[in-house]
């Protein structure tokens, strides 16, 4: 059996044309692309159809769309340079979105800010993995000898293995204050039941203002994660 394509081309009395398409799958598969009015797409193993989108380009941008444009790219912007981090961390959140998609969602969702003034970040709803339930506790850090050292108890280490959480291993991420200062991170440093790691302190030359934020990831091939948790604003001061 093949794939049958057929589109019929009707001539209105102004010259345009109206496409009519009937297709049908076979063994090459679903179609793709555009066809008249619709577009045929697959994302993530769903084949879709869609309309093309009416564009005026006549209509005036209200007050409310032109802030949500500018809360979409302030977020945008935010969480590109971590990438790769939300990318691990957020793999599973939403299984009908790209990873950093879901990690916009999240984001757009909990952890900015929009008044009459500005957009911010809510640095303690920031989050750098989501998914599973946290299942540490009474985590701590300490500045030792040009590090952080992070230390945290299981809440139940029978449950860990039972729910086969063994095999999650840490996340770290020093987010500065000023975007332009440099971040540090860690992908996939200790596991969960070490209940310890640490992360080297970035050399500055004025006073950084960080939040440190640790996190755990899978490394057992399921991409399963757990909700990040906020350890709070770290201040480094300048090096001699």
């Amino acid at each position: 059996m093949q794939t049958c394509y057929r589109a019929i081309c009707l001539v209105r009395a102004n010259n345009s044309r109206l496409i009519m398409a009937q297709v049908k799958n076979g063994v090459n598969g679903a179609p793709s692309g555009k066809v008249g009015a619709v577009v045929f797409c697959s994302w993530k193993g769903i084949n879709y159809v869609r309309s093309l989108p009416t564009v005026n380009k006549r209509r005036e941008i209200t007050e409310k769309e032109v802030k949500n444009r500018g809360k979409f790219g302030f977020t945008q912007t935010f969480l590109a340079p971590y990438k790769k981090m939300l990318r691990l961390g957020f793999d599973q959140y939403d299984p009908k979105m790209t990873a950093f998609n879901a990690a916009m969602s999240y984001h757009l969702g909990q952890a900015v800010i929009q008044d009459d003034k500005s957009v911010r970040i809510d640095y303690e709803k920031f989050s750098i993995s989501r998914g599973l339930e946290e299942v540490i506790t009474a985590a701590t850090a300490e500045m030792v000898d040009g590090k952080i050292l992070i230390k945290w108890k299981l809440k139940n280490q029978a449950e860990l293995y039972d729910r086969e959480l063994g095999d999650f291993r840490t996340l770290f991420l020093l987010l500065p204050e000023n975007t332009m200062d440099i971040s540090q991170a860690i992908f996939l440093g200790n596991y969960i039941d070490d209940m310890n790691d640490s992360i080297a302190l970035p050399q500055v030359n004025k006073t950084t203002a960080y939040h440190l934020y640790l996190g755990f990831a899978a490394v057992d091939g399921s991409n399963r994660s757990m909700n990040s948790s906020y350890l709070g604003r770290v201040v480094l001061e300048k090096n001699n």
